[in-house]
């Protein structure tokens, strides 16, 4: 017992030392390098105290710094109202005194004005200028006689001009032409070129624009008709062919002396004149055209060509093309297709002539197709 007791003594305490420097070491491990944010020690209170007295301090400073400035401010602008109300106070004075001058000045000169102006007017009145009566009544006389000389001259002028000389009273070279043959002339609009004074191709093709716009007018109902249709042009050429011309003297003389058959000649040609510009505006398009083939083609066309409408075509108008197409196309030429390719395939051949004839229209039509011997 004695040696349990002694032995406890001499190393019990050896254990809980150990435990210790186990703890120490364990401590030191866990909390290195961390720093305690919860409960300051004495020194860290200390540190925070003296921070929050030296801002306390220097808050203090500011506020007083403050408050002089203040006091600062308000001094100035007292000085700054008192001496606005004293130049106030000035410019008011001077303003007064400145006008005061100014009226004062401006009556000074107003008066001078004045008698100035009054002696200028004695003056004026004194004076008295009488000529001036003399002189505004001379020219009054002057102008009158002038303008009336003028005058008279130039409403004499237009009673003088002469009679065109491309209108006559009357046939002057046997019977008129028949000026159906142009293009665009009807059996009324002959007669009102006849009355006109209008019997020739030849007048015609001597016309210019003078002349054309002068007959113009007295159409009335057809403006612009001549231009249109190319009356000068196609007149020119049927005066040049001797189409519609009438018998001469010497003709009358060559009657005299050889048989009467020869009277017919004018007659045949007067035949053949209609259908001699079909022929020769197919020819435009086609050198080697028949003559046999356009006549037979102007007698299908019939009374259509004797208006003007009625012997054009017009591209632009699709009606019109497939009338052809269903007319011409299908029942003359006897095609069961292409009708309207073989229309507009015209058109396009056509495509540079303003005005499209229909003979000439129905001929392209029926090469295009192979179907000539229709017409032969």
């Amino acid at each position: 017992m004695s040696n349990i007791l002694s032995y406890v003594l001499c190393f019990g305490w050896l254990p809980w030392l150990i435990a210790g420097l186990v703890g120490l070491l364990l401590g030191c491990l866990l909390f290195r390098g961390k720093k305690q944010v919860g409960d300051l020690t004495i020194e860290g209170e200390g540190q925070l105290r003296a921070e929050a007295d030296s801002l306390r301090a220097r808050v203090n400073e500011l506020e007083s710094g403050l408050n002089t400035r203040d006091g600062e401010i308000t001094d100035l602008k007292g000085k700054l109202a008192a001496a606005a109300a004293g130049a106030a106070t000035a410019a008011a004075v001077s303003t007064v005194a400145d006008k005061d001058d100014d009226e004062t000045y401006a009556l000074e000169w107003r008066n001078r004005y004045l008698a100035a102006r009054v002696k200028y007017l004695e003056g004026r009145i004194a004076e008295a200028p009488k000529p001036a009566a003399k002189k505004k009544a001379a020219p009054k006389k002057l102008v009158v006689k002038k303008v009336v000389k003028k005058k008279a001259v130039k409403k004499a002028a237009p009673k003088k001009a002469a009679k065109p000389k491309i209108l006559y009273d009357k046939p002057t070279d046997g019977k008129p032409d028949d000026l159906k043959l142009i293009s665009g002339v009807g059996p009324k609009l002959e007669k009102m070129l006849n009355k006109t004074g209008v019997y020739y191709f030849r007048q015609i093709c001597n016309w210019k624009k003078a002349d054309v716009k002068m007959v113009n007018d007295k159409l009335g109902a057809f403006p612009g008709r001549i231009e249109r249709d190319e009356w000068v042009k196609q007149a020119c050429k049927l005066a040049k062919d001797g189409a519609g011309a009438k018998p001469a003297k010497a003709t009358k003389k060559v009657v005299a002396k050889k048989a009467p058959a020869k009277k017919a000649a004018p007659k045949a040609k007067k035949a053949e004149a209609p259908n001699a510009k079909y022929l020769a505006d197919v020819r435009k398009f086609d050198a080697k055209a028949s003559a046999s083939v356009v006549d037979n083609i102007v007698k299908y066309c019939g009374i259509a060509l004797r208006s003007r409408d009625g012997s054009l075509v017009a591209c632009s108008q699709e009606h019109e093309l497939d009338t052809i197409a269903k007319g011409f196309a299908t029942k003359k030429l006897g095609l069961t297709k292409g009708q309207m390719d073989l229309v507009k395939a015209t058109c396009e051949e056509m495509k540079g002539t303003r005005f499209k004839n229909r003979v000439t229209f129905y001929y392209l039509m029926a090469k295009k197709a192979r179907k000539m011997k229709v017409f032969k």
